[in-house]
């Protein structure tokens, strides 16, 4: 290939036309003019491409496609007692309605499946506050036990579950009337109730056990992890949540990092694996001073179950009742969250500002959130969540590929519960 000529090499031409030479000394005024001249052109054309580069990558986090705004969006705000209701309207417009109870600390929020009502359970206040799926006004407030953390509704939609931990027991609330109908004690610190086939299946946080329960019979199984040292007084260690669908049942032990698969009609554990009898696990959990196996959710589109912990995502076959793989980030990380999404899991990484990508095979990519990534849901092919920036809060969907969309941003801090109606799954 023939080599460009340099600048200097050019014929240059004078104010009056005249073409110069070279080595003149006119040449060389010139050239140190012209030179100068290119420097402050190549510094205005860097500085230039600087900003169209760093406005290009803002327009591609700005320009939202049209599917991508839900209906409508629901966010609550643990400590300032708020609650945002985003809808959308023509195009990509929105609408942000946003109401609150004074005092109150909401812990979830949630819509009832036909999108008419949103329920939002305030810890301190020991109450249900339920309100207008449309335009945020309050209806109602509904009585329930001592520090009510968590919802979830049945699958006709008509029984609204909430933990209650500190009393211990859990409300069942007709969606329909909008009133407790039954209220079952019994459990060690409940934290998620899940439904499945008539059954509620409730996670206890300070004892190594599922409480199955009927709502006319109470609890009526104690699905019991052996081999694992009991909680101490008030110490969390046991079950976070439990994931059942499709005739199979899964939880992970926190503390512990076992996970156990249990037959939801026979109520029978049926598999248990362990750092003792898997080396894929005893590598994974080697070295760690925590194990934090906080929650194991069963895909609704793999054969696969996914459990979250302090290095990595375990992936765990339930038709083979195996662990099929075990993925390791490059560090420790804090997170409560992995997101089911087809083919594959995002893991909100809340101490890195970092959300992981894994399919079952890898870990694709860790992507950079603007804030703390709290909680998220799965909806129509996006990853929906929020990023606590401090003062303000951030609302993103995220495609499989982890290009994000900043959707929203409202005025308010420590935001906690995220919702679509329809979503999956009916829970933040």
């Amino acid at each position: 290939m023939r080599e460009k000529k340099s600048l200097r090499d050019k014929i240059l031409i004078n104010k009056k036309g005249t073409s110069l030479s070279k080595n003149s000394p006119s040449q060389k005024s010139t050239l140190k003019k012209t030179n100068s001249s290119i420097g402050c052109f190549t510094l205005l054309l860097s500085s230039f491409l600087v900003l169209y580069l760093s406005s290009c990558a803002q327009q591609k986090e700005n320009l939202i496609p049209e599917n991508i705004i839900p209906p409508k969006i629901v966010i609550g705000g643990e400590s300032s007692g708020k609650i945002a209701l985003i809808k959308k309207q023509d195009g990509t417009k929105q609408k942000t309605f946003i109401n609150g109870v004074n005092g109150a600390v909401f812990h979830q929020v949630m819509f009832s499946h036909d999108g008419k009502y949103i329920f939002a359970a305030a810890s301190n206040l020991n109450k249900v506050y339920v309100f207008d799926g449309e335009n945020l006004s309050l209806i109602k407030e509904i009585e329930v036990g001592e520090h009510p953390s968590h919802m979830h509704i049945d699958d006709e939609g008509k029984i609204l579950a909430v933990t209650n931990e500190d009393s211990n027991d859990v409300s069942f609330i007709s969606v329909e009337k909008l009133e407790e109908v039954k209220r079952i004690k019994g459990f060690s610190t409940p934290h998620f109730a899940r439904y499945y086939n008539g059954l509620w299946f409730v996670a206890n946080l300070t004892a190594n056990k599922i409480s199955v329960v009927d709502i006319e019979k109470g609890i009526v199984k104690e699905i019991e992890l052996k081999g694992v040292p009991e909680c101490a007084e008030h110490e969390e260690c046991a079950f976070f949540d439990v994931s059942v669908r499709g005739g199979t049942g899964l939880a992970s032990h926190i503390k512990s990092g076992k996970i156990i698969e249990f037959n939801p009609k026979t109520l029978e554990i049926v598999n248990e694996v362990s750092k003792e009898n898997n080396h894929l696990l005893a590598k994974a959990y080697e070295g760690l001073k925590e194990i934090n196996a906080f929650r194991t959710t069963i895909s609704p589109f793999d054969p696969v179950a996914y459990t979250v912990f302090s290095k990595g995502v375990v992936i765990y076959d339930y038709v083979a009742r195996s662990v099929f793989n075990v993925l390791n980030s490059s560090e420790e990380f804090f997170s409560q969250f992995a997101i089911e999404y087809p083919g594959k899991v995002f893991v909100l990484m809340h101490d890195k500002n970092k959300i992981l990508i894994a399919s079952k095979f890898k870990i694709e990519k860790i992507v950079d959130i603007d804030g703390t990534p709290g909680e998220g849901i799965y909806h129509n092919g996006y990853i929906y969540l929020f990023s606590d920036k401090g003062n303000t809060t951030s609302i993103w969907a995220m495609s499989g590929e982890g290009e994000k969309y900043k959707i929203a941003e409202i005025e308010f801090d420590t935001p906690e519960g995220i919702h679509i109606p329809g979503a999956y799954p009916y829970c933040h």
